[in-house]
């Protein structure tokens, strides 16, 4: 009914739904639905199964952390699944598996989604019953492997579909450009490939802008302690507990899953954005951005530094897209900046948080790395939002009328 007000609206005041910019949602760390089935697989075994965030991570958690976890080789420098299970992100160009992190037992169609752990939502909600969207024509959605960084999501093809639906939605909408909405990791995924996949004659075509919500430009400080001592998938993910009740012993053993994963590492603080700020304290001495390798060395984990290291340079520098930006981020929620250990370190939690400046997750020092865009480039707009958390800033309603201010200035 609300769709049908705004048709209504448009024919009285003279709004085109056709004159509004196509939007294309990129989520966030853990913000895409996966599935698994088994290496290789035969007859009913090939059914794809939800996993993320499904009832084998709810229930039978260790199975599924070890299905979630990537095997990294050294010699050839690249990622795999662990053996015998295969794992994708499912409804690419869809937006029904963004809208919501609970995943169906099985693959299944958007009727039959679960209506359960809301993500983008109320988002989609909102610009279809205000602005006459559609689903599957003028708002999608890229859903992604998020375990992987930008560098492993171009060599399996993700960034070639991202540019071939793009270039459908600005065929399917009438020749207009496309506004590429992006929430926390999504925003350095979308920054990798504005900078390096398509060319700027292809970005003056088809893109309109490019907004980043909560951009996790230098990732969030918290993802340090994820790593040292382990953390609840409700901790990173806000909305899971709802349904799941995890087991108290999770917090090492997702340790071991995320210390797998390379887009973990990918959000590692930047020195750059850091400097010498103290990050962590032991007993055994402070550390800074700029001491990893030592740090790594005194948690045990020497390997963790060269899984560091491999990421670190994708999008050094965070070279501005050359697009219109609209960067809006969440600030004045407490958000963990340094932890303080005693001899526990690193498998007890620390002693002391301290705490700064962000969105709860995402640091206002990382989200504000896009801030020196304005000077590397035109058509650069910021804004943050007092109080607006990390997972629920794309529910926010000032945050929903910022956007819509953005791809309702063709009107």
């Amino acid at each position: 009914m609300a769709g049908l007000a705004f048709f209504i609206a448009a024919i009285v005041l003279g709004t085109s739904v056709e004159a509004l910019s196509p939007i294309l949602i990129v989520p966030g760390l853990m913000g895409s639905q996966l599935f698994s089935r088994p290496n290789p697989c035969s007859g009913s075994n090939c059914l794809w199964k939800g996993l993320w965030v499904g009832t084998d991570l709810c229930f039978s958690t260790a199975s599924a952390l070890d299905k979630l976890s990537l095997e990294y080789n050294e010699v050839a420098n690249t990622y795999s699944n662990k053996s015998g299970v295969e794992i994708k992100a499912s409804g690419f160009g869809e937006t029904c598996k963004v809208e919501y992190l609970i995943t169906s037992p099985e693959e299944m169609s958007c009727a039959l989604q679960l209506p359960v752990g809301n993500y983008f939502h109320t988002f989609v909600d909102y610009f279809v019953d205000n602005r006459g969207y559609q689903r599957g024509k003028s708002i999608r959605a890229a859903p992604y492997d998020w375990r992987l960084a930008a560098d492993q999501l171009y060599v399996r093809g993700y960034y070639a579909k991202v540019k071939s639906l793009i270039e459908e939605m600005y065929s399917s909408n009438g020749g207009r450009k496309v506004t590429l909405v992006a929430h926390s990791m999504g925003g350095p995924v979308t920054l990798f490939f504005l900078n390096n996949v398509v060319t700027q004659q292809w970005k003056n075509t088809y893109i309109y802008a490019f907004v980043p919500i909560a951009g996790a430009w230098s990732g969030g400080n918290k993802i340090l302690l994820a790593q040292m001592s382990g953390m609840k998938p409700s901790e990173l993910t806000p909305g899971v507990q709802q349904v799941c009740n995890f087991p108290s012993d999770l917090v090492l053993r997702l340790r071991n899953t995320l210390r797998s994963l390379e887009s973990i590492w990918w959000l590692f603080p930047k020195p750059s954005v850091w400097g010498n700020a103290v990050l962590v304290t032991t007993p055994k001495r402070s550390y800074t951005a700029n001491d990893y390798e030592a740090l790594f060395k005194d948690m045990g984990y020497t390997q963790g530094f060269k899984m560091y290291t491999r990421t670190s340079t994708i999008n050094a520098g965070f070279t501005a897209p050359d697009v219109p930006v609209y960067c809006f981020y969440g600030t004045d929620v407490q958000t963990a900046e340094s932890f303080v250990y005693d001899q526990g370190f690193p498998d007890s939690q620390p002693t002391r948080i301290v705490y700064g400046n962000g969105d709860g997750s995402v640091n206002v020092k990382s989200a504000e790395v896009c801030l020196k865009w304005k000077n590397d480039q035109g058509n650069f707009v910021s804004k943050s939002f007092s109080g607006a958390e990390h997972g629920a800033i794309v529910q926010n309603s000032a945050v929903l009328r910022a956007v819509e201010s953005v791809v309702t200035s063709l009107v």
